[in-house]
């Protein structure tokens, strides 16, 4: 279980590098008009809000959230927001729901400007006995002028949840909601399977799934690192069953010394 202080440095280290974030990433898209916009981290607008105690020695639940607002000027016309970043995190409000991610959206003002574009994250800690209700998903499909994706502290990693309507890719969330590094992401990864009991023995495996819950990894990275740890290790394979990718041991080989 994650405590309060936990929480809140895992909501400042989200918070802290939202920008580097989007200035690394540099374009953002708008689906809508099918066009990408630079980033110019000195043309933004920002709103933030607030509530609750956020000082390392407070009490009780808090929330943050913070949006930034890409300012393009057409070669002829007025300075105008087209993209805007919106990212919100919440400890000790009871589990994310669809009703988080409606109250994040009134408050972004997304269905009051269909001419801006919003990339939405709902951050907070993730629970690791309940799985995400199926209208939470549902609700990152968003409508005509947003979309958003869960971002959860995982401890030690974040989890990134996108919305499965290819509107934005999946991609583009992790980079600019994910604040671990890849390199932290690949070496925990590559240390699991190393150290996995089930690798050990003949005919053990492990679903490439349940690795990627169980070390906060997006399963993109995941199969790409047991694919590479298959190559290099006699006797282990990456296999499909029946839809489900697994990493296993042959039956027929022990572990060599």
């Amino acid at each position: 279980m994650i405590d309060r202080s936990n929480a809140l440095t895992s909501m400042q280290g989200l918070f802290s590098g939202l920008e580097s974030r989007i200035v690394r990433q540099r374009m953002l898209p708008h689906p809508g008009e099918g066009s990408l916009y630079d980033f110019d981290p000195n043309r933004v607008s920002r709103r933030s809000y607030r509530r609750g105690d956020l000082s390392p020695s407070g009490k009780g639940g808090f929330v943050r959230r913070e949006s930034v607002g890409l300012l393009h000027k057409p070669m002829l016309g007025l300075m105008a927001v087209k993209v805007a970043v919106v990212l919100h995190f919440s400890h000790g409000q009871g589990p994310l729901t669809a009703d988080t991610v409606n109250d994040v959206i009134r408050w972004s003002l997304a269905p009051l400007r269909p001419d801006i574009y919003f990339i939405v994250g709902i951050g907070g800690v993730r629970d690791e006995h309940a799985a995400h209700a199926d209208d939470l998903l549902r609700s990152l499909s968003g409508g005509p002028n947003w979309r958003a994706a869960l971002v959860e502290y995982a401890n030690p990693g974040w989890a990134v949840t996108s919305p499965k309507d290819g509107s934005i890719l999946p991609a583009l969330f992790e980079n600019l909601f994910d604040p671990e590094p890849a390199d932290q992401k690949v070496a925990r990864v590559d240390a699991a399977l190393g150290s996995a009991s089930e690798l050990k023995e003949p005919g053990g495996f492990i679903m490439l799934d349940d690795l990627a819950r169980r070390t906060a990894v997006g399963r993109d990275l995941v199969m790409d690192r047991a694919m590479l740890y298959a190559e290099r290790t006699p006797g282990i394979d990456v296999k499909d069953v029946a839809g489900d990718l697994i990493i296993q041991r042959s039956r027929f080989e022990s572990m060599r010394a």
